[in-house]
């Protein structure tokens, strides 16, 4: 598993997965979609372009 701290790609390590499945279990490691908003996907970008260009 590729673990990398916020904002610093510099200090990415690998882990071991038993070890990633213990801290993941004990809660002191969350994914990144659990942490940040998920991005809108394609279409909803699009709908957003559209409807803010029929308001100007």
């Amino acid at each position: 598993m590729l673990i990398k701290p916020e904002a610093d790609d510099r200090r990415r390590r690998h882990a071991h997965t038993a070890c990633v499945l213990a801290e993941r279990e004990a809660g002191r490691l969350p994914f990144r979609d659990e942490v940040e908003p998920r991005r809108p996907g394609p279409i909803r970008r699009a709908l957003e372009r559209w409807k803010s260009r029929g308001e100007a």
